[in-house]
């Protein structure tokens, strides 16, 4: 009797400490930058800004929104040309590893590989210069300064 009395209070210790963790410290809890921003944010990684904080160039609350947004942008856009780079890719594999490979699907899928890369990099570029064009007058050349 006293071994089943031990064991189940031993199981209800152990199941409410499971319960009993410590949760998160309430809102904005990642800190200011994830304070009311949606999930899409969590896929940017580190600080999208810190290059500008490293090379000394303070931004306002609003130009760092503007640069948040523009990154969740590209995010959302570039997203279905990672999964097709992927999908190219994968395609890619299972080609080479058939018994006889078609050199000519090789040739299209490389092909429609370039494409998508392409693709991809322009649009970083026209996130750089969205992000670039937020800047004031006085940072871009600080920038410009800092990039020779």
């Amino acid at each position: 009797m006293n071994k089943l009395f031990y064991s189940i209070t031993l199981i209800l210790v152990l199941s409410l400490s499971l319960f009993g963790q410590p949760g998160p410290k309430g809102p904005g809890h990642h800190g200011p930058r994830h304070r009311g921003r949606p999930e899409s944010d969590k896929r940017l990684g580190h600080d999208p800004l810190q290059f500008f904080r490293r090379i000394g160039i303070n931004l306002t609350e609003a130009q760092a929104d503007k640069m948040y947004d523009i990154a969740i942008k590209f995010i959302t856009e570039e997203e279905p040309i990672r999964l097709e780079i992927e999908r190219i890719e994968n395609s890619i594999r299972m080609e080479l590893m058939k018994e006889y490979t078609d050199r000519n699907i090789l040739r299209e899928l490389i092909s429609r590989k370039k494409e998508q890369e392409a693709l991809r990099d322009y649009l970083r570029i026209v996130r750089d210069l969205d992000i670039i064009d937020v800047l004031t007058p006085e940072q871009k050349a600080q920038l410009n300064s800092r990039m020779k």
